[in-house]
């Protein structure tokens, strides 16, 4: 950690045809948070993104639909997810494509 800013190492994950994929990504009780999500397919798009938060790891409030930047098409990024004066233990997105691709996830906080 440096200058209190913590670094979350990248995810990657296959997203099957049509099967919503959850990833969790650990924010460690940061309460300023961003994410980063790559789509790395070289064809597909991203076609649904939802977000749900977890103060303490184990409960997570109620999913939200992330739709600015959704479809997510293929080699692009998504950076509009952040999370202020938010504290989370855990953030989990649950991704899914049409036609199947791939994406990496990443991200930031204190």
């Amino acid at each position: 950690m440096s200058g209190g800013i913590q670094q979350y190492p990248a995810v990657s994950r296959t997203l099957a045809a049509g099967v919503a994929t959850e990833v969790d990504i650990p924010i460690n009780g940061a309460c300023d948070w961003t994410l980063v999500v790559r789509n790395t397919g070289a064809t597909n798009a991203v076609t649904a993104l939802t977000i749900a938060v977890s103060p303490l790891g184990t409960l997570f409030e109620a999913a939200a639909s992330i739709t600015t930047g959704i479809p997510l098409a293929a080699s692009t990024s998504l950076a509009a997810i952040v999370g202020s004066n938010e504290p989370c233990s855990t953030a989990r997105l649950t991704l899914t494509s049409t036609s199947g691709t791939t994406v990496s996830i990443e991200g930031v906080g204190r």
